[in-house]
């Protein structure tokens, strides 16, 4: 199992994110500090990950690209509700297209974007042979389009026809971690909070690996989930009162300002584990997604299929799983 940034602070008698800071060299940390840490990280063999590190790198310095090879197309659906993600997403792809020569075009379906006619003739006139197809705000998305000639990778599991290869998070691995984690550091009634939609949109695989988790712990420790179309403020009090979780897994907002408005303190009186922190430098513990980071896999994955000669749609469809970095936060008792 990969050193996590927790396990430096253990051995250093520090907080994890005093480890996250001096690890990236920040100002606020002693020098005589940072390197007692740094000694630590090496010595027990921690990893950062590199992906990532590479994605931010590019984005931030805009590198040079090599010499121009064709332009890829990447499209999403337009949304009145418009997810702050699929930009981090979007930056991933651009930083890595232009890396590795490639242009990139980007196409918005829908209301206010265009048609799939309207598309699949734009892409003929531009010679666009690879794309990217971004998540889509609802689950069990379909897209027809003329698919020969044409090599394509989506992002996430909201697409569900075409069959394409696809790019998205490892859940399942990761959550088996976080949750041995959380019982390791003494909190043993998990509670899952969600909303069906966004846990539709994730294949019900958070929840999948929350119920095999309850499987495996003792039964006086189970937390029942709590799952509903549209979560509010009273029902999930309830259930916090009935259930006495001591720590909650959740990927909604509210659960926090809500846990503060009852009269709970976080972390002293319950944990509070993000699965979609909004960076690696967040105030909630939990785990950032690598959105650029999969953006990044999503262009290597559709550039070498188009390079082999990979059109159209696969007998066998593969899926690349990319790990999310661990968010020390100020919300669990590490």
């Amino acid at each position: 199992m990969p050193v996590t940034l927790a396990a430096i602070a253990r051995a250093c008698d520090v907080s994890t994110a005093t480890v996250s800071l001096a690890l990236r060299d920040h100002p606020r940390i002693p020098a005589a500090t940072k390197a007692r840490i740094k000694a630590t990280a090496k010595r027990l063999g921690y990893e950062p990950n590199r992906s990532m590190s590479r994605v931010m790198s590019e984005i931030r310095s805009g590198g040079q690209a090599p010499a121009f090879k064709e332009t890829l197309g990447y499209f999403t659906a337009d949304s009145p509700r418009p997810h702050a993600y699929e930009s981090k997403l979007y930056a991933g792809i651009a930083a890595r297209a232009k890396e590795m020569g490639y242009g990139l075009d980007r196409f918005e379906l829908g209301q206010n974007g265009l048609s799939m006619e309207q598309l699949g003739k734009v892409l003929a006139s531009r010679g666009i042979r690879g794309l990217i197809l971004g998540p889509w705000p609802q689950a069990h998305a379909e897209i027809q389009l003329d698919w020969k000639g044409l090599a394509a990778v989506a992002i996430g599991y909201t697409l569900n026809r075409p069959e394409t290869h696809r790019v998205a998070r490892d859940v399942m691995h990761t959550l088996r971690a976080v949750f041995a984690r959380l019982q390791a550091h003494g909190y043993k009634r998990i509670g899952f909070v969600m909303e069906r939609g966004h846990e539709a949109r994730m294949d019900f695989l958070t929840l999948a690996a929350f119920q095999l988790n309850a499987y495996l712990i003792p039964e006086q420790d189970r937390v029942p989930p709590l799952v509903e179309d549209n979560l509010h403020e009273a029902s999930f009090l309830q259930w916090v009162d009935t259930h006495q979780p001591d720590v909650i897994f959740t990927m909604f907002g509210a659960v926090h300002p809500w846990l503060l408005a009852s009269g709970r303190k976080v972390p002293e009186d319950i944990g509070l584990f993000a699965f979609n922190c909004e960076s690696p430098q967040s105030r909630f513990s939990g785990i950032y997604p690598a959105y650029e980071a999969i953006g990044a896999a999503a262009v290597e994955q559709v550039a070498a299929l188009v390079e082999r000669g990979g059109f159209g749609i696969p007998d066998q469809a593969t899926t690349l799983l990319v790990p999310g970095v661990e968010c020390p936060g100020t919300t669990l008792r590490l």
